[in-house]
């Protein structure tokens, strides 16, 4: 009998040995990651939305693994950032949403860079938002195809004008159309070998654009004009992730591609957000949980609910390990792999406590400040916004009504002492001090105005977000860029401008040499219209023209790269081209 049994067992480990073999010589599988922009938890029908139509993502939910309490940062850039590289976007220079705030630093290792040793292509569709200029782009971090835009916001949705690998010309069509068609050909054109495929569209994102018949659809439904286009714009989101998946069948790859679909942030407007409070920015649920749906056909089980709490941070340790693709062994990782859970395999779950800061800069401009910010227990979330401490119980409470904090003083204080700790470890690096980094300059490489610090009463036309100019009230104003200069050479200047009348001038800055040009004309034109269903609270097109300054020697190293100009003029950004390297 012993012998029978020994025989028995020794027969089912070569069984499993060799079924282990097989796994670890299948085929990696495809990774399609798409993220929406400014889309909430409650913007499905499958969440109680009855007043909006997704059927797609509604059906991708029910074959997928929910992450039911999936949590991103209350803006755009943290959110993307995090997302791609595991690791807290404090860690990573990444602030805010403009101004410089939104740039990674070049040396962290994103998932395009973790998955290229496994051979894998990786390509980036859409919406970038974490550096304009190369090595911090798409393409400088790792992506080996990138068609799009780099910015956080995007100013026409019509036959819009985007990037393709460094060439931006007009794309015929709604940007949603366009984007989901560009990925759909990167997917037919590698699907012989591995590939990660990352669609960060901008809908739901103002301005509020969108195709007339959808608009029209949700203003007979009775919505008002905003809530109506940003319905319009999630309908058709919907219908380009069918399309996407429908691609996947098409070629044969849906059984060995894992698809994530998730959003950058809550609501960007007040709207049906399943009774959470708060929206987009905000502290609260309502910004922060989104959703999250992870299908991987006869791999992860079709219709699965994991109740623990998760976070951006984990989707880059959870892909790679289930692709079976080593975690790159650079900087640390804040996140962990969902992976068990996903495939129900842990019964036991280490208790987290999930962190996010959505103040941007002390009052000082240089310190990081330490409020408003939000810890997330698996029941509870407290956070401080600098006027009050506040604790709820989301178990009882997930509208966030009823502050606990003076009723619960020991689990608030618990909460408040592990976002303490969080932070001082998050800031460490940046010894608590905003981070801004130099912009290397190449070949070519343009000088946005937002990217720029301003001097002598230089302002900006808008809040100094994207698409914002400078604007220069009286001759001592200035903006000015830091460089990092790799190599020393002569360089054509070009400011793309406008002026309201002629004869002023414009003087470029940068060791000591100057540039000066006199405009011989006026360039004031009138806004571009743009088909805005509902009037813009950003700032308008404008159509800058391009002033030659001249040519410029700029001297290798870290340098400060000063613009000014006449009363009149404004700025919306300076090109600066390499014609000549030279010595030193």
């Amino acid at each position: 009998m012993k012998t029978t049994r020994a025989i028995l067992i020794a027969l089912l480990l070569a069984s499993l040995d060799s079924l282990h073999a097989a796994d670890s010589s299948a085929p990696k599988p495809n990774l399609l990651l798409i993220l929406a922009d400014d889309m909430g938890w409650g913007d499905l029908r499958c969440h109680g939305n009855e007043r909006i139509d997704t059927p797609s993502l509604d059906r991708l939910r029910s074959q997928s693994v929910e992450l039911e309490h999936f949590h991103v940062s209350p803006v755009c850039s943290p959110t993307r950032a995090s997302l791609l590289t595991g690791r807290h976007h404090f860690r990573l220079g990444v602030l805010n949403t403009t101004s410089g705030l939104e740039v990674m630093h070049g040396d962290e290792v994103t998932l395009a860079e973790a998955l290229k040793p496994a051979g894998y292509v990786s390509g980036c569709f859409g919406k970038w938002h974490n550096g304009a200029n190369h090595p911090t782009t798409a393409r400088g971090q790792g992506f080996d195809e990138f068609f799009g835009f780099n910015g956080g916001y995007f100013s026409n949705y019509f036959d819009p004008e985007l990037e393709h690998d460094g060439v931006t010309k007009m794309r015929k069509g709604f940007i949603t159309d366009v984007l989901a068609d560009a990925a759909m050909r990167f997917m037919e054109k590698h699907r012989s070998q591995p590939f990660f495929c990352y669609v960060p569209f901008n809908a739901c994102h103002s301005p509020m654009q969108a195709p007339d018949d959808l608009f029209a659809k949700y203003t007979k439904a009775g919505f008002e004009p905003k809530t109506a286009a940003v319905y319009a714009m999630i309908e058709n989101l919907d219908s380009n992730v069918g399309r996407l998946l429908a691609k996947l069948d098409k070629l044969g790859l849906a059984e060995n591609t894992l698809v994530l679909f998730s959003t950058d942030n809550g609501p960007n407007t007040p709207r049906f957000n399943g009774g959470m409070r708060g929206g987009k920015g905000s502290l609260f649920e309502g910004g922060q949980r989104v959703p999250c749906f992870i299908r991987w056909p006869g791999k992860l089980e079709a219709g699965k609910r994991v109740p623990q709490i998760a976070q951006h941070i984990d989707v880059l340790p959870t892909l790679l390990d289930l692709a079976g693709v080593p975690l790159p062994q650079t900087k640390p990782l804040d996140g962990l792999s969902l992976a068990p859970l996903l495939r129900g395999e842990s019964a036991e779950w280490p208790e987290r406590v999930l962190f996010e800061v959505t103040g941007r800069g002390g009052k000082d401009g240089a310190s990081i400040a330490r409020y408003p910010g939000t810890a997330r227990s698996e029941t509870h979330r407290w956070s401080h916004d600098n006027k009050q401490e506040m604790l709820f119980d989301l178990r009882s409470d997930p509208g966030e009504k009823n502050n606990l904090a003076a009723q619960e003083p020991e689990i608030a204080a618990r909460l408040s002492e592990a976002y303490d700790a969080w932070f001082a470890k998050a800031t460490a690096a940046t010894q608590g001090q905003v981070q801004r980094f130099p912009i290397t300059l190449g070949e070519g490489t343009e000088l946005l105005a937002p990217y720029a610090t301003l001097e002598g009463g230089a302002k900006f036309f808008g809040m100094g977000w994207d698409n914002d100019w400078a604007v220069f009230p009286t001759d001592s104003a200035a903006v000015v860029w830091h460089l990092e200069v790799p190599e020393p050479g002569d360089y054509e200047v070009t400011a793309l401008h406008t002026a309201s009348e002629p004869g002023g001038k414009i003087h470029a800055i940068v060791g000591g040499r100057t540039v000066e040009t006199t405009l011989a004309a006026a360039h004031d034109p009138p806004p571009i219209p743009r088909p805005d269903l509902v009037t813009r609270w950003e700032v308008p097109d404008k159509a800058f023209a391009p002033l030659p300054l001249g040519i410029l020697p700029v001297p290798a190293g870290t340098q400060a790269f000063k613009v000014t100009a006449s009363p009149g003029i404004e700025i919306q950004s300076v090109r600066v081209k390499r014609v000549k390297k030279t010595g030193q």
